[in-house]
């Protein structure tokens, strides 16, 4: 089932992914973008199926999130979430401001790693 889920997730996000790139002029993803991609996925991935093992004892804590949260569209969602971070990152990157672009996809990949890596000790 998780791996459906992964599978599901990827999708998801490469065609959040392309279809908006077709606006404006295509650009390099970099290996911070997939990191960014893929620490929303290992987020959503932790939080839905720790959500499905536990029945009605535990939530999501995260209110933009909850939703989403026991059901596959949380893929979605935090997909979009990363699309959104990446996003603003090329815009300052095209802007001059290369320093606030890294930092802001650090800052994403290192609250989905956390929150990830939270689920999975919760799970235990």
């Amino acid at each position: 089932m998780m791996k459906h889920s992964c599978v599901v997730g990827a999708v998801t996000v490469f065609m959040l992914a392309s279809s908006a790139w077709a606006v404006e002029k295509p650009h390099k993803l970099t290996k911070l973008d997939v990191g960014v991609y893929l620490a929303a996925e290992f987020d959503a991935a932790t939080t839905y199926h720790s959500l499905q093992g536990c029945g009605n004892r535990c939530y999501e804590a995260n209110p933009m999130v909850r939703p989403f949260a026991r059901n596959p569209g949380i893929f979605v969602a935090l997909g979009a979430s990363a699309y959104a971070v990446n996003y603003l990152a090329h815009k300052l990157d095209n802007g001059g401001h290369r320093r606030w672009a890294t930092t802001l996809r650090v800052l994403a990949i290192g609250v989905h790693a956390g929150a990830g890596a939270q689920a999975l000790a919760l799970n235990r």
